[in-house]
């Protein structure tokens, strides 16, 4: 998770962990457990962003937004070799968190931090969350996950490369 800092010190703190949670904690609740957390933190400075970033480890990404295998991108250069496509855009997964009031309000503000955030148009994230990826409930009643394929040039731009190669192992 990459978050930004708003105040001295960062004010970092965990809690309220839990066992299990359904799509959207819709009910209002979970099952909480208490546990240990070994949390490691880092500074990026010069990244300006107003929202929490994911990199989900890849059996929680949505079908759609998993990283290509060695075999689906070796039919996939096939293809576009057919089409005359010279090369393909390589890709790694982002979730963008987007809050608001309400899921519609939160959805909105998911797609224009994320279209910020790799200098995209709000439409080319709604299409990249359509075609590789997900727009999740991640809680009721205002807070989304948009996950989908980014550009790896983009990622790698705005300093989030290395952390593509540790979560994905996707060389930058």
């Amino acid at each position: 998770m990459i978050a930004p800092v708003k105040v001295p010190g960062a004010g970092v703190y965990l809690g309220d962990m839990h066992a299990l949670q359904g799509d959207g904690e819709i009910a209002g609740h979970t099952c909480d457990v208490s546990g240990t957390v070994t949390l490691q933190v880092e500074v990026i400075k010069g990244l300006n962003i107003d929202g929490p970033i994911l990199f989900p480890v890849p059996e929680d990404l949505p079908y759609l937004a998993r990283p290509f295998t060695e075999e689906e991108l070796a039919r996939a250069r096939a293809l576009a070799e057919q089409w005359g496509l010279r090369e393909l855009e390589r890709t790694a997964p982002i979730s963008v968190i987007g809050t608001g009031p309400d899921l519609n309000a939160a959805t909105d503000n998911g797609l224009e931090r994320a279209a910020r955030l790799l200098d995209m148009t709000v439409p080319e994230v709604k299409n990249r969350a359509t075609i590789t990826g997900a727009i999740e409930i991640a809680r009721h009643p205002g807070v989304v996950q948009v996950t989908f394929l980014a550009p790896v040039d983009r990622l790698a731009r705005i300093g989030l490369g290395p952390y593509i190669e540790a979560q994905y192992g996707i060389k930058v």
